[in-house]
């Protein structure tokens, strides 16, 4: 079986216009399709694949699934079945179900978020365009230069618990952890491609979403969105720019209008792409804040306590 990479964040906003103006207009992405049911499809400049986020109507915030691609139609029956051995339920997702998206199995972590496997994407081509494109994207295009969602961070009361899940029955791997005086892990760095995380997990309520990364090609485009946060009046983490110790990133944090949390960074350094091949970096609690906010070595108390 083999998962490819983190494809597409499926959330919860109670506004779907306010949404889409912050995440075409702030964040930079590209609106995509609509849907009967109200979803609205989104993607990124460097992504041909028909969305990298649904945006569905709600009545509270947060995550309805995350979406992670398969290398093969077939892993998805060794998923389902890998997933069912483990003891967790498998529902079948029909093609069509999702727009732009074929077949595909999902089922909830032990935390409770759920994910979605699917093998099969609609092709929208890129936003320079499919023949003879421009190297830049149209002088004009709204919002953040960003080209592509990276990863996501979920909240969990037992991250190991996930982190077993993850490594043994999806193959997933480890690249760092965060780990108490007793060796639990409080926060875990999982990856299933070659970035050194698809998937973080760190502590709060089962259910919750922390979470998720648009990246960006260079710092200074990182800075470019810091600017387009403060003429949208985005109120962004009150460290400003900053470095995490982990990853090693530049990044900034902010919320969509219904209190989602995104992330603009660049910079996470390359995994091996394959499981176990390095053991995983680690960090001790005490070393924790300057693993998170690598420059003010202090962790905000909102950071971790912030969960949609």
């Amino acid at each position: 079986m083999a998962i490819s990479r983190f494809s597409y964040a499926s959330m919860n906003v109670m506004d779907v216009a306010a949404a889409v103006r912050h995440y075409v207009h702030v964040v930079g992405l590209r609106e995509i399709d609509r849907d009967e049911r109200g979803r609205v499809y989104l993607q990124a400049a460097d992504n041909q694949d028909h969305h990298c986020l649904i945006l569905n109507p709600a009545d509270s915030a947060g995550v309805d699934h995350l979406g992670f691609k398969v290398n093969d139609p077939a892993d998805l029956d060794e998923a389902a079945a890998a997933v069912a051995a483990y003891g967790l339920p498998v529902t079948r997702v029909a093609a069509g179900s999702i727009r732009g998206q074929g077949d595909g199995v999902r089922f909830p972590l032990p935390s409770g978020q759920h994910m979605l496997l699917y093998f099969h994407a609609e092709k929208i081509g890129y936003v320079t365009g499919m023949e003879n494109p421009s190297p830049v994207p149209p002088q004009g295009t709204p919002g953040g230069r960003v080209t592509h969602l990276d990863h996501t961070l979920i909240a969990a009361q037992s991250p190991q618990d996930d982190v077993n899940f993850l490594t043994q029955v999806l193959d997933f791997s480890l690249t760092e952890k965060v780990v108490d005086p007793a060796g639990n892990t409080l926060a875990a760095f999982l990856t299933c491609g070659h970035t050194m995380h698809d998937l973080a997990i760190g502590p709060g309520p089962d259910g919750h979403f922390h979470h998720m990364a648009f990246g960006m090609d260079s710092r200074t485009e990182v800075i470019h969105g810091v600017d387009l946060l403060k003429e949208n009046a985005v109120p962004a983490l009150e460290y400003g720019i900053t470095r995490h110790g982990i990853s090693g990133v530049t990044t900034i944090y902010f919320h969509d209008p219904s209190g989602n949390r995104n992330e603009f960074y660049n910079g996470a350094y390359l995994a091996p792409g394959a499981p176990g091949w390095v053991p995983p970096i680690v960090w001790q609690a005490e070393h924790f804040a300057r693993g998170a906010f690598y420059y003010e070595n202090a962790v905000p108390e909102t950071f971790f306590a912030e969960v949609t």
